[in-house]
């Protein structure tokens, strides 16, 4: 069955595909002959609403013009049922926009190693780009992401043990030069009461400010 259904307030024809009978109400799918791009091929309309109307026949004077009555006259078609050539320029250059959006973000995440050339989507046209193996295409991307966050990750903490390892040396390099400090303050405890052994130190504080005395009495 042949009607004309409304799509953002204009008329488009196409065909009734389907039928859905509801208790109060009929719905028909129309699948349009033609619609500008960006709008669906088809909808589902309630039959007797103000977006769906039947196709008028065409008239007998559309189909075999009288010849006995003078020149024979045009007949315009309905408009709405004419292919909406207005919008056939905007169209075209949304498509070459999208298609050009498109090769940059495949050119911008290109995979290493992918099986299609990378050289070759400056040249796709919108039906190549349509069939493009895109759901490979990612897994690809996200397998190579993967890894190199997993580089990054085992370089991290490759450094990480470098510098804990250094750390640790540090540590057990001070700890040891303590111990040999603190023997070195006692030795000399023991030289200097050896030498004179009335004399009192209690503390490493006491001690450094011995020795210095010491060594300003010598200057």
């Amino acid at each position: 069955m042949q009607v004309e259904a409304k799509v953002n307030g204009e008329w488009f024809t196409g065909r009734v595909t389907a039928v859905e009978t509801g208790k109060d109400n009929v719905r028909w799918k129309v699948k349009f002959d033609y619609v500008p791009m960006n709008t669906p091929r088809d909808r589902w309309v309630f039959k007797g609403s103000d977006d769906v109307r039947l196709m008028r026949p065409a008239s007998p004077e559309s189909r075999s013009p009288d010849t006995n009555q003078g020149p024979a006259r045009s007949v315009t078609p309905p408009t709405a049922a004419e292919p909406d050539t207005t919008q056939s320029g905007p169209s075209r250059e949304t498509t070459e926009g999208l298609v050009t959006m498109m090769r940059t973000l495949l050119r911008y995440f290109f995979p290493p190693d992918f099986r299609i050339p990378k050289d070759s989507v400056n040249t796709m046209s919108a039906e190549d780009l349509v069939a493009f193996p895109i759901k490979e295409y990612f897994q690809q991307y996200e397998a190579g992401l993967q890894s190199l966050c997993n580089s990054y990750q085992t370089r991290a903490e490759s450094r990480a043990r470098a510098v804990e390892e250094k750390s640790s040396g540090a540590e057990a390099k001070l700890r040891e030069s303590e111990e040999k400090l603190r023997k070195l303050r006692t030795n000399i405890v023991a030289l200097l009461q050896k030498v004179q052994e009335d004399i009192e130190i209690s503390s490493d504080d006491e001690l450094d400010a011995y020795i210095e005395d010491l060594v300003t009495k010598g200057e």
